[in-house]
């Protein structure tokens, strides 16, 4: 049976919608000072002005201690941090071990990363629950893994409580109660130095390709088609074309190609030479995608073209352009023994990408909203990573801006650094860049959340600085109107715009199967 799972374009919508002021970015910690825990917080999760009802016992100032013979892997935690003015991604290695009903799990702490804390799994390895306790002391101040929850006008500590899958060892923080974890400066009441939203997953850190040390990579331009099937009919079809960014590095006879999982573009997959070709082993390990409470492990499947029969995936290596040309199919797949596959991929080509000078192609506004209640506004823009004539551009040299015109001419948009977290005030925003929160980029479409209203059009260009040169496509405008600027309500009947992955504009009531984005926000999938 063929399988798909919805991806969402806008996963942190909501969060975003809530902040006034986000702002992303990791920079180095502080010391902690006990006399400035943070008691009051804004945040647009919930109200924490509400102090934590009294009555929690006084802990026992000892750290946990893991058995000596402990097994221990390592995990990625995921999810979000705030310190009291800014929100930032979390993603960062944990080690966890597991004696019985007893799990260990260091690395949770900000301050004190080496500390442990323990949780208990309940009676069929479904949940583990984790009480507060404490972390250790730091320059003479104490730290605890704090959770919360907020009842009524108080906030009340409560057992942090993941859902385990077992056969994925996947942790999920369980939605049933809402859970606000403190990096706290006491054991009674809050006063905290960090806090965790609630959205929360703990995957696995292991089996993954692993790059040699001192691999020299070079881009590479991703094209190919995603392919489908009529069940109905028996047919395959060729559904909307692929175009993304890779790398691919050569070590001796071995070959390594990052790219390849668009839901996990980071992760890569292994070949070795085999005459003027490449062969990739079938049941590579991309990793577990973790998506809205549920997690996917993900593989890499190779298959001969129309079918479904698992066959090594070859690539063959024109040594005059560089350019690899695939022979199979692949597919990014759900187990590694049959092509069982989310997403089925032909007419792989990967392109080197040269650095030269080269004018951009135009982008494109495809949506303008705005919210008057929260005084922020997105859009939606397309952004190719080709040039005028059709040939690939390096993303690392490619950026965007954005110019709004309120009845005067343009003017260029400032991406204000304490909002976006940059080092000082922007106007040209990378192409890579993708800060999950204010800023997110899903392919060749990008949504930028910013501050500003009464525009009468806004418009996009591209920036390309390749071969020592900087070069401007025209500007892409979106003329806007009174009327177009609405806000959104509950018994809103606008006409919804559907967009292919390539940003093209397709008709919403004849759909072929394949990932959609809407011009309300939405990602969705039609089988």
């Amino acid at each position: 049976m063929k399988k798909n799972f919805l991806l969402l374009l806008i996963t942190v919508l909501s969060m975003a919608m809530g902040a006034q002021a986000a702002q992303i970015k990791n920079q180095q910690l502080p010391k902690p000072d006990p006399d400035k825990p943070h008691h009051v917080v804004t945040a647009p999760r919930a109200d924490f002005s509400a102090s934590l009802s009294a009555g929690t016992p006084k802990l026992a100032e000892s750290v946990v201690t893991p058995p000596e013979d402990l097994e221990i892997n390592s995990y990625r935690l995921n999810g979000y941090i705030f310190d009291g003015s800014s929100w930032a991604v979390v993603d960062r290695t944990l080690q966890i071990g597991i004696d019985g009903y007893d799990v260990y799990l260091q690395g949770f702490s900000v301050y004190l990363p080496e500390a442990w804390i323990k949780g208990t799994l309940n009676e069929d390895f479904t949940q583990v629950s984790f009480p507060v306790q404490y972390f250790g002391n730091l320059y003479g101040n104490d730290l605890y893994f704090y959770p919360t929850s907020p009842v009524g006008d108080e906030y009340v500590a409560i057992d942090a409580v993941f859902n385990y899958d077992e056969r994925a060892d996947v942790f999920f923080l369980d939605q049933d109660q809402v859970c606000y974890i403190f990096e706290n400066a006491y054991a009674d009441h809050v006063g905290w130095y960090y806090m965790y939203d609630s959205e929360m997953s703990i995957t696995p850190n292991i089996g993954t390709v692993e790059v040699p040390e001192g691999l020299e990579a070079q881009p590479y331009m991703l094209t190919g088609v995603y392919m489908g099937y009529y069940t109905e009919t028996d047919e395959w079809f060729e559904g909307d074309p692929l175009m993304g960014a890779a790398m691919v590095g050569f070590d001796g006879d071995d070959i390594y190609v990052q790219g390849l999982c668009s839901y996990m573009p980071k992760s890569w997959v292994k070949g070795h030479r085999e005459g003027d070709s490449y062969v990739f082993d079938n049941g590579q390990y991309f990793g577990p995608f973790a998506f809205v409470g549920e997690v996917y492990p993900l593989y890499f499947m190779g298959c001969a073209p129309e079918s479904e029969i698992a066959e090594p995936f070859t690539l063959t290596l024109d040594p005059e352009t560089g350019v690899l040309v695939a022979q199979q199919w692949y597919g990014i797949c759900a187990d590694d023994v049959e092509v069982n596959w989310y997403d089925l991929l032909g007419h792989v080509v990967l392109t080197p990408i040269v650095d030269e000078p080269a004018v951009p192609a135009d982008p494109t506004v495809l949506y303008y909203e705005y919210y008057p209640d929260e005084e922020l506004g997105f859009v939606v823009l397309d952004i190719p990573v080709m040039d005028v004539d059709g040939k690939p551009l390096l993303t690392d040299l490619l950026g965007y801006q954005l110019f709004c015109d309120y009845g005067y001419g343009p003017e260029p948009y400032v991406f204000w650094a304490d909002i976006y977290g940059f080092d000082e005030d922007e106007t040209v925003i990378p192409y890579d860049f993708n800060d999950d929160m204010n800023i997110l980029m899903g392919g060749q479409l990008v949504v930028v959340y910013f501050i500003g209203d009464d525009i009468q059009r806004i418009g996009v260009q591209s920036v390309y600085e390749g071969g020592g040169e900087t070069n401007l496509s025209e500007i892409g405008w979106y003329d806007l109107t009174p009327t177009a600027v609405t806000t959104i309500t509950a018994d809103d009947n606008r006409t919804v715009e559907y967009y292919d992955m390539m940003g093209r504009r397709v008709d919403g009531t004849k759909l072929t199967p394949g990932i959609y984005v809407t011009s309300d926000g939405r990602k969705i999938l039609v089988k």
